[in-house]
């Protein structure tokens, strides 16, 4: 068989191989796109976050960069206390 006969039939191997890689290509970003948005609102609870009102070892939440003022926090869940601690507790630069 030769080029003209194949594209006789509709479909190179070329062209079968392209549509192929755009399609896993487009099937790839609508699942990236679609798990970044649920990454970016999830938050960690305060129990697995080992979440506790009061400082350790001169660390607290006032002192860490996931922190938001006056009482929340970008990582962990629910009410945060300035003096508390968790063990995603990363100091502010």
């Amino acid at each position: 068989m030769n080029d003209q006969d194949n594209n006789s039939q509709g479909l190179s191997r070329r062209g079968l191989l392209r549509a192929g890689a755009y399609a896993v290509g487009a099937a790839a970003l609508i699942g990236a796109a679609s798990t970044g948005a649920d990454a970016q609102t999830k938050k960690a609870a305060q129990k697995d976050a080992g979440y506790q009102d009061s400082p350790m070892s001169g660390k607290s939440c006032s002192s860490c960069r996931q922190f938001q003022a006056p009482g929340s926090c970008s990582v962990v869940e629910g009410a945060i206390s300035p003096n508390g601690y968790c063990r995603l507790y990363a100091k502010k630069a």
